[in-house]
């Protein structure tokens, strides 16, 4: 595949293996929770592996989103040698709309078939909020690249604003609200990832996409700089536990410092999560020449090239899995079913990636 960068494919990869260990635990053990939900805090951890396992999970979301909003910039960039502006445009909607119809017809699916899933067939998904973003972007990514970039950051400021003004009512149907601004799992329609609080981290992964493009030499200090900033910004606001807490710090363990909100996600959430995302990507960016030459990166990479199959092979794979005794039932068997999935994804996700390069004009151009 021409025009890829290392850094942000194997960092790609590296959220899609910690998000299938966190379905692998939710299909064969528990589903684990270590952070915020509207501002209720979760149960205490049974020990520090159970929080650690769910807690390094929060990387995916706000990784997953941010390189989202990137690779519309880059795939901007690449076909606009050969590609009018309206046909571009024309299919990135069609790659959005596209995404929301997996969400309905092929994810959605996957979770059903757990009959101990809280999560009926209307469910709004990562799948589906990426997919709305990507046909918001088809248009605004046009815009002058500092004013995207400014625009993102001011609506991740004032999410938090919204959520006070706009709250939801019990017993009322309020999808509209869900789908935009206020996660909720209960009702005819079950929103984990509503639009707006992520449309943020879309809209700036997109700017920051356009300013570095595909000059590798920029991102290794690039990232490493916002991810410095973005550190420095999470541990003044969870500190003084002002604007941005969602969740805020009660005076507890480590633990209870560390929780924070991601159902919505909270301005402390996002700094901590995609600071550490940047400072990985510049590692991976200055040692790209020592990790690209070993065999274990160039399968962090075939995930972090095939993400969407990925995403929605993985959950079969797992929802499978369940069905084996000895995969089931403690965190331990739940790693061990988390490595089993992986292997079995290896020749799928490398059978995918070479049917795609041999025919890149299909329908599999939008998978």
């Amino acid at each position: 595949m021409k025009n890829r960068l290392f850094a942000i494919d194997a960092v790609r990869g590296w959220v899609m293996i910690f998000m299938a260990l966190d379905h692998a635990m939710y299909f064969c053990y528990v589903h684990i929770s270590a952070e915020g939900f509207q501002g209720i805090r979760p149960e205490p951890m049974p020990d520090i592996a159970h929080y650690l396992t769910r807690f390094i999970t929060h990387y995916c979301a706000p990784t997953f989103i941010f390189l989202a909003g990137l690779s519309v910039s880059l795939y901007t960039l690449s076909r606009r040698s050969h590609l009018s502006e309206g046909t571009i445009t024309k299919k990135l909607l069609t790659r959005g709309f596209f995404l929301i119809v997996l969400q309905i017809i092929v994810v959605n699916l996957a979770w059903s078939l757990d009959s101990a899933s809280d999560q009926g067939i209307i469910y709004f998904g990562i799948i589906a909020c990426i997919g709305s973003g990507m046909m918001i972007l088809a248009f605004i990514r046009r815009l002058p690249v500092s004013l995207l970039f400014s625009s993102s950051i001011l609506l991740l400021l004032i999410v938090p604003l919204l959520l006070n003004v706009f709250p939801l009512e019990d017993s009322t149907d309020q999808s509209l609200l869900e789908i935009m601004l206020q996660p909720n799992t209960q009702g005819e329609v079950k929103v984990l990832y509503p639009i707006l609080p992520w449309l943020g981290v879309m809209g700036m992964g997109s700017a920051c996409g356009f300013w570095i493009g595909f000059e590798k030499k920029k991102i290794t200090k690039f990232f490493l700089s916002l991810g410095l900033f973005l550190l420095f910004g999470w541990a003044v606001l969870r500190l003084s536990g002002c604007y941005g807490n969602l969740t805020p710090y009660q005076g507890g363990d480590w633990r209870d410092f560390m929780l924070m909100s991601k159902y919505p996600p909270s301005l402390v959430f996002l700094m901590w999560n995609l600071g550490g995302m940047a400072i990985v990507i510049a590692g991976h960016n200055y040692l790209e020449t020592k990790l690209h030459s070993k065999q274990f990166w160039h399968v962090i990479v075939l995930f972090g090239q095939t993400p969407l199959f990925f995403y929605l092979m993985h959950l079969y794979v797992y929802r499978v899995l369940s069905l084996i005794p000895f995969l089931t039932g403690s965190l331990a068997r739940g790693y061990l079913a988390w490595l089993v999935g992986l292997m079995i994804m290896i020749p799928l996700c490398a059978g995918y990636r070479s049917l795609k390069r041999r025919y890149p004009n299909s329908i599999l151009q939008y998978v």
